[in-house]
Formats: structure tokens, C-alpha cells, sequence
């Protein structure tokens, strides 16, 4: 039996998804406030900045929960999300699989379970591992077999686990980020940054 990522409810709040729950509202605020023309990308930047706190909160469930944060299995996937545009996708099918609970085989080192591939759905042993119930459907996408957690853009968030050996990362625990208004360095990471500051300028970051 199946059950929709959106139709979950919950019975009490804790102080964590009270905080989650107010990032969705900020979020879907942002989303009704959009009009056209001056305020199209404006609008767009607070959905994603809304978006951002949101999975913020919800990793922090995901740690508290496992112990550790989700890594993603194939960091440097891409895929053409936008006509025209390919991006890493990677990191973004990890977080749709740790933030929903659909699906496992985008998150490294699964321990006792079978991997299993996102289906859009829950199965009856993927409820227990729902860690954003009700997550609004402007957050997550299919691009072609995959299903990916985006930003208010459409595009696919960016996410590395800190890793201490490979220290590829600016955070010790995990950067996320999101390229907002830069239509030109899709391809760039969190630590290119640290050489060029100037380069993530425009991207809606969690360092």
C-alpha cells in the first residue's frame, strides 16, 4: 500500500517541527506572493532561502535521529533539469530520499536495508523513515528517473557531507547551497569559493 509524500500529518509538534513548520509557511507565503515582471526574481530568491531553512531543520532531525548526516552515493551525477542547462544532481536525489523517506540507493552506506529506487510514493516500510512530513510539492521534481529536492529556481540544491580526509567542504558538517541568480557557474562547488569569493556572490548558502 502506498501513501502521498504530502498527505502525512502529525499528531504532536515538537519544538523542531514547530520551526519546520514555520519555514514551510514562510516558504508557501513567498510562493503566493509572486507576481511577474520586477518581482519574479525576487520572489524566487525568498522561496529558496525559505526552502533552505526548511531542509536545514530537517537534516538536523536526520542527524538526530541516525547519528550522522546523509551522504549522497553519487555526488558527481548530472542530469539536464533545465533545457539546455545539465547540473549536478547527486546530492539533491540524497536529500529527497533523506527529507521523504521514498527510496534509499541515492544515500551511501545503507546499512540493513535493501536499496531501493524513489517512486514518487511511500511504501509501508518507507513511513518510518519519513523526516519532513507534509513537504510542499514546489520542493521536489522528477527530472527523468530521479527525483530531486529543489530550490524556488527549479534547480537542483547542491549538498556535500563534510568529508575530514577529503576536506572538500567549507562546513565541518555539510554545505548547501543554492545558485540563485547566477545563470553561469552551474557547475562550481562550495570550495571554489574560498579561492574566489566574488564567484558565489549571488548563491543562497549555508556558510
Amino acid at each position: 500500500m502506498k501513501a502521498r509524500l504530502i498527505l502525512r500529518r502529525v499528531s504532536g509538534f515538537t519544538l523542531l517541527q514547530t520551526v519546520i513548520v514555520v519555514a514551510i509557511i514562510a516558504l508557501l507565503a513567498a510562493l503566493m506572493l509572486s507576481g511577474g515582471g520586477g518581482h519574479h526574481r525576487p520572489t524566487k530568491r525568498r522561496s529558496t532561502e525559505g526552502a533552505l531553512t526548511a531542509v536545514t531543520s530537517v537534516l538536523e532531525r536526520y542527524h538526530d535521529h541516525y547519528g550522522e548526516y546523509p551522504e549522497p552515493a553519487n555526488l558527481d551525477e548530472a542530469s539536464e533539469v533545465i533545457p539546455g542547462k545539465s547540473y549536478r544532481i547527486g546530492g539533491a536525489k540524497c536529500l529527497y530520499q533523506a527529507l521523504t523517506g521514498d527510496g534509499n540507493d541515492a544515500i551511501k552506506g545503507v546499512v540493513g536495508e535493501a536499496a531501493t529506487s524513489s517512486n514518487g510514493a511511500l511504501e509501508n516500510d518507507e513511513l518510518k523513515r519519513i523526516m519532513f512530513k507534509d513537504m510542499p510539492p514546489s520542493m521536489w521534481r522528477k527530472v527523468g528517473n530521479s527525483y530531486i529536492i529543489v530550490d524556488g529556481y527549479g534547480r537542483p540544491f547542491q549538498y556535500i557531507k563534510a568529508d575530514p580526509e577529503k576536506k572538500d567542504t567549507i562546513n565541518s558538517t555539510y554545505d548547501l547551497w543554492s545558485y540563485g541568480d547566477d545563470d553561469t557557474n552551474l557547475r562550481a562547488t562550495s570550495k571554489d569559493t574560498e579561492a574566489n569569493p566574488a564567484l558565489g556572490a549571488k548563491w543562497i548558502k549555508n556558510w
